[in-house]
Order: C-alpha cells, then structure tokens, then sequence
C-alpha cells in the first residue's frame, strides 16, 4: 500500500501555478512550482493562466516575416553598430513542425522600433534547431559586413551596404525582396539576387559586384550569392 501511494500519478499535468521558488531542495519542488524563469509570466496573450510564458514587450515595433505564413522562430541576433540590429528567423510550417517554409534576414533599429526585410530566400535553409550566432565589422567602402554561422550550414557571410544607400523613409516592403514608394520599386541596396556554385581556388577570379550574400565552405566548395546590378 505504502508503494502504491507513492506512484506518479500519471494524469499529472504540467501547471505553473504555485510561483518562482528557488530556495527548496529540487526534491522537494511540487507540481505548479518553478525553479528559474527570465522575463517570464505564468499565463500567455491569450489568457492561458498556468503556462509559463514570455513578458509581452510594452511597445509593438514590428513583426519578422510578416508576409510568410507560419510559425516564426528569430533564430540570431547579430549587433551591427549603434541601435542597429541584424536579425535571422526561420519560419515553419507550425510550431510542432520541422519544415522550414521561409528564411529570412532583417534589421531592426531599435530607438526607432523599426523592422526591415533585407532579404527573404529559402535556399539560407535555416531552422529553428540551430541557432545563429557571429559578429558583423564595417568595410572600406562604408558598407557593412555580417558574419554568421548555424553549426549546420557552411559558415556564411552577408553585405547589407553602406547605410546611406538603405531603402530611405516612404518605402514600404513588398514582398519578392523588393521595396517601393508607389512609383519607383528597388531592392535592398537595388540590387539582384544570383546563385552559382564555384570551386574554391576560383573564387578570386570572381567579379562579384557590391552588396554580396558569399556563402563558403572552407574546403572544396564555395556557394556564393553573387548581386547583379
């Protein structure tokens, strides 16, 4: 009787309800208690009490791959400079699912709460599993370099221009990696996406024009991503 009394009770759910304790014992922490949380309540936006959630921000800046149905995952944040931001987010099917629908790299401004679509392409083969991390340095010509790996895909890097040349006030994005003001459409910096596989001792035979998306492997084979004005 004694060890039966004992046995877990296998209905048993998983509700955060009795608060942040961090003094006990973990052997001694029941259910509905937690023992670290940050930046976290115990119920959700839409009024689930009893799940363990993020704090809401206080302001709305924008939202990442607005234009892509799914469920989105900022997978890296990259500081370029200032209150400038790089960010990297996958977009799956579901929340449940593994299959990346959309890739996307964006900058977000943050004393403006502003968010940017730099570029949308699914061939970044991004994934909610493997997170982004690197470090981005400004270039001679006062653009502005991101590097970037995933563990999973070669380690990368992205040009994302000089600053002056970035879609100026009045653009909207469109999709399609284009922005426009009405009657004039550019992309970010104006320029055209190309894909080329190449070997590795030609890449600098290569006239690769300004705004670069490379992405290398360090041994035999570099994919690169090479702008057409």
């Amino acid at each position: 009787m004694a060890k039966e009394s004992q046995g877990i009770d296998q209905n048993q759910l998983n509700t955060f309800i009795k608060g942040l304790n961090k003094d006990l014992d973990p052997s001694f922490v029941s259910e509905g208690m937690w023992t670290h949380a940050r930046n976290a309540t115990n119920n959700t936006r839409e009024g689930d009490a009893g799940s363990l959630s993020n704090e809401p921000s206080n302001i709305y800046c924008g939202q990442v791959a607005a234009d892509i149905t799914g469920s989105k995952f900022i997978i890296g944040a990259i500081h370029l400079f200032s209150d400038k931001w790089i960010l990297f987010t996958a977009v799956h099917l579901n929340d449940t699912s593994n299959t990346v629908v959309g890739c996307e790299i964006g900058l977000y401004e943050e004393e403006l709460c502003k968010y940017r679509p730099i570029v949308q392409d699914n061939c970044l083969k991004f994934s909610k599993w493997n997170l982004i991390t690197g470090a981005a340095r400004k270039v001679n010509d006062c653009s502005w370099q991101v590097y970037f790996a995933d563990s999973n895909n070669p380690d990368r890097v992205i040009n994302v221009g000089d600053p002056n040349t970035w879609p100026p006030e009045g653009y909207q994005w469109m999709g399609n990696n284009q922005y426009s003001n009405g009657p004039n459409t550019i992309q970010w910096p104006g320029v055209a996406w190309k894909q080329c596989v190449i070997l590795m001792r030609d890449v600098n035979k290569l006239n690769l024009e300004y705004g670069q998306l490379v992405v290398q492997e360090l041994m035999h084979v570099s994919l690169a991503m090479t702008i057409l004005n």
